[in-house]
């Protein structure tokens, strides 16, 4: 293969290649919004309240199983809420997460959403929209 082809075909692998990153980038977007969407709506609809609000009930209910409350608490660090660090430091305390721990599911996913609640996250930003839902 002669060198001008050489290069042509570099090209073509990393334009592929460059296509792929992307797609999985949006794929995997797309896949984080329509969970913390669906748990919104789902809270929303048994609770009446925003968003938020009605993750942070939906987390304190009896009716719901650790494994909903993990993914409402993973969906209230989606949203990146200044506002719901009261609650999530008393949820930490409530789950006697000692400092690091990361044993338990919850407490690692609480010190998640402390941590982009406090600094922010790279999706927060698509749920500009989420009073709409």
């Amino acid at each position: 293969m002669n060198k001008k082809k050489l290069k042509a075909y570099l090209l073509y692998v990393f334009i592929i290649a460059i296509f792929f990153v992307v797609l999985s980038v949006v794929f995997s977007f797309h896949a984080i919004y329509t969970g913390v969407k669906n748990i919104c709506v789902e809270a929303k609809g048994e609770f009446g309240q925003d968003c938020v609000q009605s993750l942070m009930v939906y987390i304190r209910s009896d009716v719901h199983s650790e494994k909903d409350k993990i993914h409402a608490v993973w969906a209230l660090g989606q949203l990146a809420d200044k506002n719901t660090l009261p609650f999530l430091e008393n949820l930490k305390k409530e789950y006697t997460c000692e400092n690091g721990q990361t044993k338990s599911k919850i407490c690692y996913e609480i010190y998640k959403a402390i941590k982009w609640c406090t600094h922010g996250n790279v999706t927060h930003w698509m749920y500009k929209n989420k009073e709409n839902w």
